[in-house]
């Protein structure tokens, strides 16, 4: 059968190189980790080289020059911003040229040390040096080498050693230069950091102990953040260093670098408590940050050996990096600090434009409702004076009560919008409302639970001794939304917590479960009105009055939570108590007969409280709307005002002011819908003396009028 057209046979060599690709992507992917890490380890080089005071090149295996140290570069200053990449060759006097190129490139040179005699530079042909090499191999590939120039043969190769001193260990000291790299690089977490440093400074110098001091900014003192110790890691880690006490406070306080081979018998140095007495070598550098001492890097060997000058160095060189390492990770977590603290102050600024924009239009629906449930409610109470058929009375109580609860509806919606500014405040004790809550709550959390055939145990913490300035009531609502919350989180049992506690001058009350947590998603919208998880049973305002509530009580409310993790919220209450308030007058004696202007645009509303005060013995005039009360006051005097706020043209503010300036002594009672919402300063700013809020009952007037009456005494 022959082959389909479409289907014809590939190009041997096409199909070759399509089978390539994968594996020239990946040697491109290895070409090019190899190249970081030859970039990584030339920085860390030059640095390294940066450090030795004799003149030194990194040559590659191309003999061109890959890293030239400063004392290289001051023997010829004018050619320095050229020597990187040029060949060797170029550097050296025309009459050692080939022999010092033949060395590097003879095959059969052994590996290790070369002694390289008498050579001499085309930028100082009269000056000759003796040039040590030694070779730097990576993968069994020779990569590189390091010439070291020095007057005279033992100098030479006692600047190898000091370098290097092996292969191995030249290698070993660059790789934990690179790890420390790493860690500034790829970490920005200290402890992450400091482990690094313990671990790989062991590397670089070897010792038997290292311990990583920082710089307590608040109190002053060192304290260990980090150690490799063989025994009494716990005695270190407690130890307290005050900069000037012991070695290493000492390099703290100089900040300088020390070496003390004979601790034992060093002034200076201090016995760690609890630990034995034994002779130890100790070196100690500081960690800077922009000149300032930020801690201290202590290493020590046990026994006679002891540390030299070179190694100081070579410590010196890596705290360098460490330092900058610590200074990172500090500002990261300063930056992660502020960004968390930007994060909830942003939370609770959108949780508060969510609740206001929402009170508004709450505010006004509750503005329009006070105003018929006042209608309501007045003729009501008026009917109940006159009426005395009992089955009669029975269904105006029924309509009384009706009108009371659509107010106290009404007020509802202005909590839950956080509006209502007429609280009365009294001292409490948090823990006893934590106690009653916990009662009330018990068939929820006991009875209900055992009947599904869980358990929930209850664990109450309560050691806030603070009294705080609240609502009884208000404060209960919250706290049994919270536990019947958490009760519902807790769907197979679980652990309910009440903790109270007294912080930085606040009570903290802490509501915590172990059921089945939140999402992000859920956690960002736990405070909106009307969300809820909870699909039949749920209306999604409890979480949203509890904020309101807490907000008028000046505290804050915070949650935590993660899924399968349990949720906590937290409420903070100001330190505060209140004067406890003076027994009213509960004195029935008769009001005395007022002049009384009422005015409002809302007939219905304006005839009720017209016929009411008249039902209390007042003389009542009645005028609809601003303008006309103005104009009735002007021409007539009135003992006191009754107006309304929210009118046209000329509103219950205007025609305060039109009152106070025409007759300053005569009381003002604003009578609104938004009358809880309204605060004192503005009231008195404004030429109002008293507030009765819609819908009003015959006791308001009452008592506002008695009020009004001792205003009036007072002023004579």
């Amino acid at each position: 059968m022959e082959p389909d057209a479409a289907q014809e046979p590939m190009d041997p060599a096409r199909m070759a190189a399509r089978d390539l690709t994968p594996a020239l992507g990946e040697s491109a992917a290895r070409e090019e980790a190899a190249a970081a890490r030859r970039a990584a380890l030339e920085d860390a080089m030059g640095v390294l080289l940066d450090a030795v005071p004799a003149p030194m090149l990194s040559i590659g295996a191309d003999l061109k020059v890959r890293v030239p140290n400063r004392a290289f570069v001051e023997l010829d200053p004018v050619a320095h911003a050229g020597l990187k990449g040029r060949p060797l060759a170029d550097l050296l006097a025309p009459e050692c040229r080939d022999s010092v190129l033949a060395r590097f490139c003879d095959p059969k040179m052994p590996r290790g040390e070369l002694l390289l005699d008498r050579v001499r530079l085309a930028s100082s042909p009269r000056t000759e040096f003796l040039a040590t090499c030694v070779e730097i191999v990576q993968d069994d590939l020779l990569t590189r080498w390091i010439l070291r120039l020095a007057p005279e043969t033992s100098s030479a190769r006692a600047g190898i050693r000091l370098l290097a001193g092996s292969e191995q260990a030249v290698q070993e000291r660059f790789a934990a230069l690179l790890a420390v790299s790493h860690a500034v690089v790829n970490s920005l977490d200290l402890d992450t950091v400091l482990d690094t440093m313990v671990r790989e400074v062991r590397k670089v110098v070897p010792v038997d102990e290292c311990t990583v001091f920082l710089l307590d900014e608040a109190e002053q003192v060192l304290k260990p953040a980090a150690c490799v110790i063989n025994e009494y890691r716990d005695e270190v880690m407690a130890l307290r260093l005050k900069p000037g006490e012991g070695i290493s406070g000492t390099v703290a306080l100089t900040g300088q670098g020390l070496i003390v081979n004979d601790a034992l018998n060093d002034p200076r140095a201090m016995q760690v408590p609890g630990t034995p007495e034994e002779r130890s070598a100790l070196l100690a550098v500081p960690l800077k940050v922009r000149d300032r001492v930020v801690g201290v890097i202590t290493l020590i060997r046990n026994g006679e050996a002891g540390f030299e000058d070179q190694e100081l160095e070579l410590v010196t060189l890596f705290a360098g990096q460490c330092s900058a390492a610590i200074s990172n990770a500090r500002l990261y977590e300063q930056t992660r600090a502020a960004y968390e603290e930007l994060r909830e102050t942003q939370s609770q600024l959108v949780q508060s434009a969510k609740l206001n924009a929402l009170g508004e239009m709450a505010g006004g629906v509750a503005h329009d409702f006070n105003n018929i449930l006042a209608a309501i409610l007045g003729r009501t109470q008026l009917l109940l004076q006159s009426v005395t058929d009992e089955e009669t009375r029975r269904q105006l109580l029924v309509v009384e009560q009706a009108a009371l609860d659509g107010a106290q509806a009404v007020r509802r919606v202005q909590e839950f919008t956080r509006l209502r500014q007429d609280e009365r405040f009294e001292t409490l004790d948090v823990n006893q409302v934590l106690l009653g809550v916990l009662e009330l709550t018990r068939p929820a959390w006991e009875a209900e639970t055992k009947r599904r055939g869980i358990s929930v145990a209850t664990a109450v913490e309560l050691r806030a001794v603070q009294p705080v300035a609240g609502n009884a009531s208000e404060l209960r609502e919250v706290f049994t939304n919270l536990v019947l919350n958490a009760v519902d989180a807790m769907p197979w049992g679980g652990t309910l917590t009440l903790a109270s506690a007294d912080e930085h001058g606040e009570v903290v009350v802490r509501v915590r479960d172990t059921g089945v947590g939140m999402d992000p998603e859920t956690l960002g919208r736990v405070f909106d009105p009307f969300f809820t998880t909870k699909a039949v049973k749920g209306t999604g305002l409890g979480l949203s009055v509890a904020y309101g509530i807490v907000t008028r009580h000046h505290g804050r409310i915070q949650v935590q939570s993660e899924p399968c993790q349990g949720t906590e919220f937290t409420v903070r209450f100001p330190v505060s108590s209140v004067a406890e308030a003076e027994c009213p007058d509960s004195s029935l004696e008769p009001l005395p007969r007022l002049r009384a202007l009422v005015v409002d645009d809302e007939e219905p509303v304006l005839h009720v409280m017209g016929d009411l005060l008249q039902a209390l013995g007042q003389d009542v005039r009645v005028e609809l709307g601003g303008a006309a009360g103005i104009e009735a006051f002007s021409h007539e005097p009135f003992d006191v005002v009754f107006t309304d706020l929210g009118m046209p043209e000329v509103n219950g503010w205007d025609l305060a002011l039109a009152v106070k300036s025409q007759r300053p002594g005569t009381p003002v009672v604003i009578v609104t819908g938004w009358g809880t919402q309204l605060e004192g300063g503005t009231l008195q700013a404004r030429g109002v003396d008293f507030v009765v809020p819609k819908p009003f009952s015959m006791e308001d007037v009452s008592r506002v009028l008695r009020q009004v009456t001792e205003r009036l005494a007072d002023a004579a």
